[in-house]
Order: C-alpha cells, then structure tokens, then sequence
C-alpha cells in the first residue's frame, strides 16, 4: 500500500471549506470530472494502475460511508499523470453490491472512472470532504457518489501544488 494510499485512509477530513483559499476551493469542489478539466488545463492526461483488488477491511474512517454491512469493496487506486508528471492520485472503493450491478467497473483498465461515472444520469454526489495533510501541505478531497441505489467512495489528492495555479470555470 503506497503512501498516499495511507494519507487518504488517515486523514482529518472536513467539510465547511472557509478556511481553504479560494483557488484551491475551485478545484476541490469541482462538480464535473476532475480527469476531463485536467485534460483541458494540461493536455492529455494519463491513467496508470497501481492496484486493483479485493479488500475485506475499510477503517472506520472510510467504513462509515456504507451503512450497508458489505462484505468486500472492489479497491482501485491509480495515478494521473500529464506526460511523465503526476498529478493526482485517486482511491476508490466500491462495495460488492455496486459491482455486482456494474462489472465494467472491474475492466475499466487504464480508462478513467470519470469517463463512466458521469455519463450516469443516476450519478448524485452526496457529500464532498477535503483535507490537507500537515506534513507535506498536498491537499485532497473525497466525495460519496450514490449510483441508483448503491454508493462508491472517490478520493483525490492533488499531487503538485501547480494544479492550483490554473484557474478553472
């Protein structure tokens, strides 16, 4: 399990956002896909996989997000990267319920989640939390998506701080 894979399971996550400055806040309470206004900002954006599998532990941290008793959530965590530079990097968790529905979800490969996430008209964004780790300064966010009747947990940490400096619409 990488690091940032730990920062994000670990985090003081908040919600009201007063105190984060307005050009972070923009990027972090972006509504529509954070892969395709990359795109738009950087140029092409890259998927790599770092890991897809099983898991049967979430921490209570991450646990809370699903009220249903799932026994195993599908963990997929990957790097964007615009040419050699990374610069986010994405955990998600989706609950056996969510893929027994959606087996695509498992062979997404090296396509982006958002490039089917948000082509779901039944696709709500339910709550979004931030947080910024104290040690490194890299901020991160995560959002609970209700797809139909089942939920997944997606979560971003913005791996430069030159992201921020491209203003977004």
């Amino acid at each position: 399990m990488s690091d940032y894979s730990q920062l994000i399971q670990h985090a003081d996550w908040q919600h009201s956002m007063e105190t984060v400055p307005s050009f972070v806040s923009s990027w972090l309470n972006l509504s529509s896909s954070l892969t395709a206004t990359l795109t738009q900002t950087f140029g092409e954006v890259h998927v790599s996989v770092l890991s897809e599998s099983w898991i049967t532990f979430l921490n209570d941290n991450e646990r809370r997000f699903f009220p249903k008793k799932a026994a195993r959530f599908w963990c997929r965590e990957v790097m964007l990267k615009n040419q050699d530079t990374p610069l986010i990097f994405a955990r998600t968790l989706m609950p056996d319920s969510l893929l027994a529905q959606h087996i695509e979800l498992q062979q997404l490969g090296n396509r982006a989640l958002g490039e089917w996430l948000f082509m779901r008209p039944d696709r709500i964004r339910q709550r979004l939390e931030w947080t910024q780790d104290q040690a490194t300064g890299l901020y991160a966010r995560r959002a609970l998506m209700q797809i139909g009747q089942e939920s997944m947990v997606v979560a971003e940490l913005f791996l430069t701080p030159r992201i921020f400096t491209r203003t977004i619409k």
